[in-house]
């Protein structure tokens, strides 16, 4: 059987951002615990549908679901915080 091998050759891609666009791109590389340069390569492959892990779309939308639950909770608390503040302040008479 003649196999042939299939060599693969690897290109550099490089690009400039402003210093915001970095930082965006920095602050969510962080969030879903990667690299600049693994986001932005991430998102340049699943922009040609060639990235076959769970999509960059599907971790921001977790992330925002999470986001969106811990803000709920927080609200959450902040009205308990506030209730139990107004109950101390009438037992102290200080209402």
């Amino acid at each position: 059987m003649n196999r042939q091998r299939r060599s693969y050759r690897y290109r550099q891609v490089k690009f400039n951002l402003k210093e915001e666009e970095y930082a965006r791109l920095e602050s969510l590389a962080r969030e879903l615990g990667m690299t600049p340069t693994a986001l932005a390569k991430k998102i340049v492959l699943e922009y040609l549908g060639l990235d076959e892990t769970v999509s960059l779309a599907e971790k921001v939308r977790e992330l925002d679901k999470k986001y969106e639950r811990m803000a709920r909770e927080l609200r959450r608390i902040e009205k308990d915080l506030a209730y139990i503040m107004r109950t101390v302040g009438v037992e102290r008479g200080l209402d």
